[in-house]
């Protein structure tokens, strides 16, 4: 609870033994898990949180494990944060039910608060207050008859692969959750005094869990609560690889992977200053899955072959195109190159060339068909790489 004293073990840099230091809970909310690259729900904790304290064990003043100690935050003192024990019993009964670990479970809408007074007047969710010639009020609505002032939270959009796909509509207002009433700034009851998003109590459900949702739409209630049920969304940019080694894909001597945080965190993307490249994909972050298996294929780097001559300069650029077609994964762009006949030009004879489109900059590189497949042998024999290529699972 806020305000409990906690103490937070571990062995952080500084020394070999045991380290306590005791703080207290200043605040539970959604944060940022910058391993993840997601938001749950997280307590704030004024105890030090150094580096090395991850995955120590805080516990309240009956010794009773609370949470793990997992990050801090470098731009102020004695700010840290610690995964609460219901999300890590969640991961737990997750692997408990699955077998695996699945994820956290989203509707897969952005959503827009509804706290300007105007904005939910012009969705009908507010009733009018008008003065008669002699002063009196006299009530007009543009709400449905008999019906209060409404809160909730607008759906700006909805992804092609979530759960809310054909079930949710943009401008649609969801007034409750299972028959919690939403806030105007997303926010639903948590415990006396304190409320969290109502992200949070969907991240409590596992997949095939169906939630009830009351939408408001086109200024009309639904006639009945629309029935959601959930599963975790793939993000098109993945936080990480579950432990296995990252996809990538050598094409005489240009190294093609996905995009992916651990990239973009290794080319400092979130730095002060980057490349244009970087710039340009790190804006491809957060983009939404149209296709479940779809990814962003980029060139990483070109080692260098006679072949690719000209081209051992270029990195970090995103693939677009193919001979024209727009290329949707690592796998996509290995069926396109491996394909027998390859593609066809408009009087229907086969390519002999690979053309590759990239962008930023509207980068061009053309390679022989015919040629591709002995130099990518002999790249990998110089470089000592064993397989020219590892898609992933």
């Amino acid at each position: 609870e806020l305000q409990e004293e906690v103490d937070v073990l571990g062995y952080p840099t500084g020394g070999d033994s045991l380290s306590v230091t005791t703080g207290v809970v200043s605040r539970i909310e959604m944060q940022e898990y910058t391993q993840a690259n997601t938001r749950l729900l997280a307590m704030q904790v004024d105890a030090a949180i150094n580096p090395g304290n991850s995955g120590g064990p805080v516990v309240n003043e009956d010794y009773q494990v609370i949470g793990v100690a997992f990050q801090g935050l470098d731009e102020a003192q004695n700010i840290g944060y610690v995964v609460p024990v219901t999300v890590v019993q969640h991961v737990l009964h997750d692997i408990q039910r699955h077998g695996r670990y699945t994820g956290f479970c989203s509707l897969g809408v952005s959503l827009v608060w509804l706290e300007n007074r105007s904005f939910r007047k012009s969705l009908g969710m507010m009733k009018e207050e008008n003065r008669g010639n002699g002063g009196n009020l006299l009530s007009s609505s543009t709400t449905p008859q008999n019906q209060k002032n409404l809160s909730g939270v607008m759906v700006k959009e909805v992804g092609p692969t979530s759960c809310s796909h054909n079930l949710l509509l943009p401008n649609d207002v969801i007034l409750e959750i299972d028959d919690i009433p939403v806030a105007n700034d997303g926010k639903l009851p948590f415990r006396p005094g304190e409320r969290v998003a109502c992200s949070c109590y969907i991240q409590t459900k596992f997949i095939g869990d169906i939630v009830k949702l009351k939408v408001l739409r086109n200024g009309q209630i639904w006639p009945k609560p629309l029935e959601c049920r959930i599963h975790p969304v793939k993000r098109l940019v993945p936080a990480h690889f579950d432990n296995k080694p990252p996809p990538y894909l050598i094409v005489a001597g240009l190294v093609f992977t996905t995009l992916s945080i651990p990239f973009l965190e290794f080319s400092h993307a979130w730095d002060n200053y980057q490349s244009d490249q970087i710039s340009y994909l790190l804006g491809l972050a957060y983009n939404r899955l149209e296709q479940e298996s779809d990814q962003i294929v980029i060139l990483s780097q070109v080692l260098a072959h006679r072949e690719n001559l000209g081209y051992d300069k270029l990195e970090d650029l995103h693939l677009e195109k193919l001979n024209g077609e727009r290329v949707r994964s690592l796998a996509h762009l290995k069926s396109l190159i491996d394909s027998e006949s390859g593609s066809q030009d408009p009087h229907g004879e086969q390519d002999t060339f690979l053309r590759f489109e990239f962008q930023p900059k509207n980068v061009i590189v053309v390679l022989e068909r015919s040629k591709v497949q002995r130099a990518t042998l002999e790249v990998c024999k110089e470089q000592s790489i064993q397989y020219p290529f590892h898609l992933g699972a």
